[in-house]
């Protein structure tokens, strides 16, 4: 995109609005998550001996005017096998006495909504959080429909080696091109999704902080059309880890257990493309409670992965 150009469509860049399914049993224990067993599954990582907890928890999805947005789900693959290995966790437990519900309040507290703007001769994006009244904070500038269909992506191009999100530096430690193999960069199932809409790339990269304590997912997938753009998106299901792999890197990069780690997870959509997110503990470990660091770091890599999406999309 050049520098002047209209910005994607802010209505263009959205997310399914149906409600996140829960388990029935989700006020009474933690989910047990089914293992993957899937010859494609990537990442084979040893599970860590920390004993994670914590319901798989979404923020509603909601239309706000004129503008769709998603906010951010927590994922926990801490039940998942890897290579045959059962985690040895337990499972089944409940959390300082919170249920799943009342923790779903919680992620609610603050909303997100991704905005494209005109400014400085570029195209900009903003997080900004919806107000009190259900106005958001921001608004729009010049726009411009969103593409109907993808064209190749670089990862060099998509992903800085360096980045700043919510005042905290991180590094780009390794990046992937699936090509049309979208399916080995998948959970759950959602390989076969990708496959039956025709999945044409996926690319992701993985951040880490100057601490090695925040480790950072992000990617674009890139589908034919927005139909099946759409299609794909409405058949996630973080719930059963039908969604996007971390990408994991080499031993002592922070990096290490992004195969499995839980973490908080955000989205979105915009024309043929996916773009999606997961901020996790480098550690590997799930997110006890409310982690508002790791939802803000989420939704903002989603941000900047459409922002730097929009620029390279001619």
């Amino acid at each position: 995109m050049q520098p002047g150009a209209p910005a994607p469509d802010a209505d263009a860049v959205s997310v399914p609005a149906e409600d996140p399914v829960f388990p029935q049993d989700a006020g009474a224990a933690t989910q047990n998550m089914n293992a993957v067993v899937d010859d494609n599954a990537t990442q084979a990582i040893p599970p860590v001996d920390d004993d994670f907890g914590g319901l798989p928890m979404f923020r509603d999805e909601t239309r706000k005017g004129g503008a769709t947005y998603e906010r951010t789900a927590e994922i926990d693959l801490s039940g998942m096998d890897v290579d045959g290995d059962t985690p040895s966790r337990e499972r089944g437990r409940r959390r300082g006495g919170t249920n799943g519900r009342n923790k779903q309040g919680i992620l609610l507290g603050a909303g997100f909504v991704a905005l494209l703007l005109i400014g400085g001769g570029g195209a900009f994006l903003i997080a900004s959080n919806s107000g009190s009244d259900g106005s958001d904070t921001g608004s729009t500038g010049g726009e411009a429909a969103a593409p109907e269909a993808p064209v190749a992506l670089e990862t060099g191009a998509l992903f800085p080696e360096d980045i700043e999100i919510e005042g905290v530096k991180f590094e780009r430690v390794i990046t992937d091109d699936t090509g049309d193999k979208c399916e080995t960069a998948t959970h759950g199932g959602y390989g076969d999704v990708l496959k039956d809409n025709d999945c044409q790339q996926l690319i992701r990269a993985t951040y880490v902080d100057a601490d090695a304590t925040r480790a950072i997912t992000t990617g674009v997938a890139a589908l034919p059309s927005p139909d099946n753009a759409t299609a794909a998106q409405e058949a996630q299901d973080l719930g059963a880890t039908t969604w996007f792999a971390g990408l994991k890197g080499k031993d002592d990069t922070g990096t290490e257990r992004m195969g499995f780690a839980g973490g908080h997870a955000s989205g979105a959509q915009w024309g043929p493309y996916l773009v999606f997110t997961l901020a996790a503990n480098s550690d590997g470990r799930a997110p006890e409670g409310d982690d508002s660091d790791l939802a803000d770091l989420s939704d903002g890599f989603t941000s900047n992965s459409l922002e730097s999406l929009a620029e390279n999309v001619d």
